[in-house]
């Protein structure tokens, strides 16, 4: 049986998509090579739409695993990261390190963070609890003796600031003596409205007096109304610190109340159009949501 794999080489739609995955990738490895953080190559690409963020997966592991041996761990993040100077300002003095965290979000897919450089952080604008997050630390130290320890250290160091935790001085090994470091004062590039990044969480009261089916199907029509009009925009919703992602989940016979606020953000490049959706998701919420289940089955709502 011919696998899907080798069927899609066999279209030239297919085959150059391939190619174009290989050449990036081979990017990525020169730039690991030249000493450059591979996230930065990365996120360029994601930027300039040369990659998806599902390509991500196989970039990272056919480089960091196993052509350059980076070491690495997989976590679960137990709480949600907004803050990200302090991490950056204690990581940014690990000298001796090339790290990289792959975040994982159901929703978006993956994004590659350095995490000594803050507009990383930025673009992806927080970390949602529970989400998956892939550490991976290289030695560039001298001494080739410590290597293990120090690429071990600086995974668990960044996994224990990722949760909010201190960590002291046992971060020493990670610096090179005798060397001075300062505070980043790095100057931020301004996120463009075609680069990608994630929106802030922005929040939409509940006013009707139980957010029941209507209302969770009033949302899923105003949502598809925008995913069709922008099909490269990814919508995220969360309730009470957890990401939603089935709404169905919502309607739950007292589980979101008159009152309680439910919070969305918008991830992908040239993001549109989010107070309007805003505005909808509040109509959606109210007792004035029957507006939004008055559709073609067969066809989504025109409101964008």
């Amino acid at each position: 049986m011919i696998s899907r794999y080798l069927f899609s080489l066999g279209t030239i739609e297919g085959f150059n998509k391939s190619l174009r995955h290989f050449y990036k990738t081979s990017g990525v490895m020169n730039a690991i090579r030249s000493g450059q953080n591979p996230a930065d190559i990365i996120n360029n690409y994601l930027d300039s739409g040369d990659i998806e963020p599902i390509q991500i997966i196989p970039i990272s592991y056919a480089l960091f695993v196993q052509k350059f041996k980076y070491s690495y761990r997989s976590h679960n993040l137990s709480r949600d990261v907004d803050s990200f100077d302090g991490i950056v300002n204690t990581v940014s003095t690990w000298d001796k390190v090339d790290i990289v965290v792959i975040y994982h979000n159901p929703t978006i897919g993956c994004m590659a963070i350095n995490p000594k450089i803050k507009r990383h952080f930025s673009k992806v604008g927080f970390l949602v609890k529970n989400c998956l997050v892939v550490v991976y630390s290289k030695y560039l130290g001298s001494d080739e003796s410590e290597s293990k320890e120090v690429e071990k250290t600086s995974i668990d160091l960044l996994i224990t600031l990722l949760e909010g935790k201190e960590i002291g001085e046992n971060d020493s090994i990670l610096r090179s003596k005798g060397k001075v470091f300062y505070t980043s004062s790095e100057k931020e590039e301004e996120v463009t409205d075609e680069s990608f990044q994630v929106t802030p969480r922005y929040g939409v009261e509940v006013t009707n007096e139980l957010f029941h089916n209507g209302n969770v199907e009033a949302w899923k029509n105003i949502i598809e109304s925008y995913n069709v009009k922008y099909p490269h925009l990814k919508v995220m919703v969360f309730h009470d610190g957890e990401q939603i992602n089935d709404l169905n989940a919502l309607f739950k016979w007292g589980k979101v109340k008159h009152g309680d606020t439910i919070f969305f953000c918008v991830a992908g490049r040239g993001i549109k159009d989010v107070s309007k959706l805003r505005k909808y998701l509040f109509e959606g919420a109210s007792n004035r949501f029957h507006t939004f289940l008055k559709k073609d089955v067969n066809k989504p709502l025109e409101l964008f």
